[in-house]
Order: C-alpha cells, then structure tokens, then sequence
C-alpha cells in the first residue's frame, strides 16, 4: 500500500537527487516489512520476562541505541534512505537475537516496540497496525519518541584485527575497561 511506496521512495534513492524507479525495490520493501511484521507476531506471542542481561542483550542494546541515535540524525538531515538503512540493520540483529536461547524476552519484546516507533514517521498506517496488535490503546503518535542512551553505546570489550603485511591474521578481544 502507500506505506510500502513511502518506504521505496525513501529509500530508494537519495532524498535531494532522486532516482529511477525499480520494481525490485518495492519487493525488496514488502519484504522488509513483513519481517518487520514476523517480528511483531514473535514479540506480541512471548510473554515479556525480565532475564539476566548477558553479552547477547547487551549487543542488541548497543544496535538498538546506535539506530535510535543514527535514526533520528538522518531524518533531521532528510537522509532518508541511511536512516531506512539503519532500520533494516535493527531487523536483522533482532532476528539474529530471536534465533537465540534467551531468558530475557523482556529485551527482544522493548526492541520490537522501538523499532516500531522509529519506523512510524516513514511508515505510519503500517507502525499504527503493529502498535495496536501490541496491545495499546492510544495512536503511536501519542507515545513518547525513542531516544538513545549514551552509556548503551559503550561496548565492553572490543575486537581488534591483527594485520600482518596488511593481511587479517588474527582478531583479538580486549576489555574497554
């Protein structure tokens, strides 16, 4: 419908150059969105239980902050299409976290919710359905906008990459501590 036009047009190309159209690129489109919407189902099917927070939850926090954070910066620079990007890269680290064992679908369930009010301005009937399927009452529009927190996107270890004559020969993990 118009969501998945919205959407294609956003993305599809940058905001101020504009683009040749693509069927493929609204195919592409549906399909993101009914991963979106698999998701949706998976997180309104799972009871939210708080759980321990290990290295599986801290990393979908870092992703779920830096999107919130790199989000909201496109769209106050009309950088549609990155910030479309950036949503597409929540999708997958969600669905990559939902193949995991986890005790703590409290997360996952918090995760859902965000993305879909990072995607309501792009997409608002589409946001507006899953909001309602989630259980709330009131519009999406009247909750509250996601904003990041600085201290999620502070890793506690890093990975660095050993180069010897500029070939990967090793990585490595070390605490950021």
């Amino acid at each position: 419908g118009s969501d998945v036009f919205r959407l294609y047009l956003m993305f599809g190309f940058n905001y101020t150059e504009g683009g040749p159209w693509n069927d493929d690129g609204i195919k592409s489109i549906t399909k993101f969105l009914d991963r979106i919407e698999k998701l949706c189902e998976n997180a309104c099917a799972t009871q939210p239980i708080k759980g321990e927070i290990t290295t599986d939850e801290k990393e979908l926090n870092f992703v779920l902050h830096s999107t919130i954070k790199s989000v909201d910066s496109d769209m106050d620079n009309f950088s549609f299409n990155t910030a479309i990007a950036r949503l597409m890269e929540l999708v997958n680290a969600l669905k990559k976290y939902e193949t995991l064992e986890k005790g703590n679908t409290e997360t996952f369930y918090n995760a859902v919710t965000t993305l879909i009010k990072l995607l309501a301005p792009c997409a608002p009937h589409f946001s507006e359905e899953l909001w309602e399927r989630l259980g709330n009452k009131q519009s999406i529009f009247l909750s509250d906008y996601p904003v990041f927190d600085e201290k999620a996107l502070v890793r506690d270890e890093v990975e660095y990459g050993v180069q010897i004559n500029s070939k990967l020969r090793h990585k490595i993990v070390l605490s950021n501590s």
